[in-house]
């Protein structure tokens, strides 16, 4: 592997054994306040996650990203069981995530941004904790994350307790090697990533931008995103209240048209309405059963398809020793 590596709960692979790869999905959450009132948040049953994981390896998948980060509901030890049952790669994550998936007075709204910083590296260079939902964590597994979560409020960095936490996970990332995923939903981007380019030193192919295609209609904003060097991830497939397939599809083609076919990435990002083995519509392998097809019908090439599900994950999730 030279001087990359990728940490999956079952231990590092080489980049071959990556495949096809979706890098922004939820498979196994636990114990979230959030769950007490969101039906959508409690994919919480493992044999059904490994079930649901099972149809996307049969369909052609090969890893997956567990986005789900550090006191959030990660289960890692349920993760590797999920992992063994699939046979499908899973790369868990450390970091933090929006203020509605913490108690009240949570621990993680008052720890110093180095101590913060600090155990982001510890996950991805030491193992994984498996408490934190509640009280702060102890008990420290020797399963590695490989990807740091992170978000951006509607407020930017107007609000001190993002920029705490998204600059000690941007810190993390430029300790560590890992690349770092960033929630966005209706914020300024730009604004974020020289916070973490600009004032970290962060390299811009070390940054994934979520969620940028809830909003396929201003397709300026995506080529100013891009120019930038980011990874511009597309994990709204399946969730047709922002656009349709055909919107997105337009979009994709645009954006490849405009030369950035390798800061393109895949993703359905879902919850239990859209998982086939929680009742839902849709699964994680909708992408390679219809969407992918879809693709191909409007003229997208195998070489195009090649660098948007295995070579750019392969680059944006590799971790830098």
């Amino acid at each position: 592997m030279g001087n990359y590596s990728f940490h999956t709960v079952l231990g590092e692979i080489d980049e071959n054994k990556l495949g096809f790869t979706q890098p922004h999905e939820h498979v196994y959450i636990v114990r979230t306040v959030d769950q007490r009132n969101c039906e959508l948040t409690c994919i919480n049953n493992l044999p059904r996650s490994a079930d649901e994981l099972l149809l996307f390896r049969q369909a052609g998948g090969n890893t997956v990203v567990d986005a789900n980060p550090l006191a959030t509901g990660r289960d890692v030890l349920g993760l590797q069981d999920i992992a063994r049952l699939s046979g499908v790669n899973i790369i868990a994550t450390t970091g933090y995530h929006i203020p509605k998936f913490y108690p009240e007075g949570h621990w993680i709204f008052n720890i110093p941004e180095e101590e913060l910083s600090e155990m982001f590296v510890r996950e991805i260079e030491e193992g994984m904790f498996l408490d934190g939902c509640y009280v702060k964590p102890e008990y420290q597994t020797h399963i590695k994350a490989g990807l740091i979560k992170s978000m951006i409020t509607k407020q930017g960095l107007s609000d001190p307790w993002t920029v705490k936490c998204i600059t000690a996970a941007g810190k993390a990332a430029l300790a560590s090697g890992a690349s770092i995923m960033v929630h966005t939903e209706g914020v300024d981007e730009l604004e974020m990533i020289d916070l973490l380019a600009g004032k970290i030193g962060l390299p811009t192919e070390k940054i994934l931008v979520c969620h940028v295609d809830r909003d396929v209609t201003d397709l300026e904003k995506h080529r100013k995103i891009a120019k930038t060097g980011v990874f511009m991830e597309y994990d709204t497939i399946t969730l047709f209240q922002f656009h349709s397939n055909a919107e997105e599809v337009g979009m994709l083609r645009f954006m490849i048209e405009e030369g950035f076919l390798d800061r393109i990435l895949l993703s359905t990002d879902p919850e239990t309405n859209r998982m086939h083995c929680y009742g839902g519509t849709v699964g994680i392998d909708y992408i390679l059963t219809h969407f992918i097809p879809l693709l191909k019908l409007n003229g997208f090439t195998e070489n195009e398809l090649n660098r948007i599900f295995r070579e750019n994950p392969r680059r944006a999730l590799a971790i830098r020793k």
